[in-house]
């Protein structure tokens, strides 16, 4: 009442919060909830959902889960197949993309209208981890050699905008940095 901060917690990505802005709460209420073993992948724009490279029995299988509803799951896959989903304004014009990873669990459907904080995937934690001080030991021992990284990442060579080509050449998307 006296406009003091009493306590300040981190909301997770992905959380539904349970309370409103202002709102008066007593002691030990629930403020949100969330999926403690799943990571979200979040629409950060509003538009239509459209998937790429997301096809059945190739990148993304469906399965039954425990109660009975059928959800996509992206599985393993090799090629030139990069399953993405990309939010397009009204117009079909891409807004943002978003790559999906495998093992992770498709939230909405090609050509759904999405609003922005949407969940459109989420990707399960890895349980368990490495159990003693040796499992880690082969990890240490690759990031302090002097080797190139299995998977590096592409560096801009040059500052600029960055603007992603729709149409993609023997299935690579072109990035022109202006």
């Amino acid at each position: 009442p006296k406009d003091r901060e009493l306590e300040k917690y981190e909301i997770p990505a992905g959380a539904n919060l349970l309370v409103e802005e202002n709102q008066e709460i007593k002691a030990g209420s629930v403020l949100c909830q969330w999926d403690p073993h799943s990571i979200p992948i979040l629409a950060e724009l509003g538009g239509k959902v459209r998937f790429e490279d997301i096809i059945e029995g190739k990148t993304m299988k469906e399965e039954r889960d425990r109660g009975g509803a059928i959800r996509k799951f992206i599985i393993e896959h090799k090629g030139d197949l990069h399953p993405q989903i990309i939010i397009e304004d009204s117009n079909g014009t891409p807004l943002i993309y978003y790559p999906i990873p495998e093992k992770a669990y498709i939230e909405v459907n090609d050509q759904e209208s999405v609003d922005a904080g949407t969940l459109l995937a989420k990707t399960p934690r890895e349980i368990g981890g490495t159990q003693d001080i040796t499992g880690g030991l082969p990890r240490v021992t690759e990031i302090f050699e002097a080797r190139k990284p299995k998977e590096p990442a592409i560096m801009a060579e040059i500052d600029g905008i960055v603007e992603l080509v729709k149409e993609m050449k023997r299935g690579k998307r072109t990035i022109l940095v202006k």
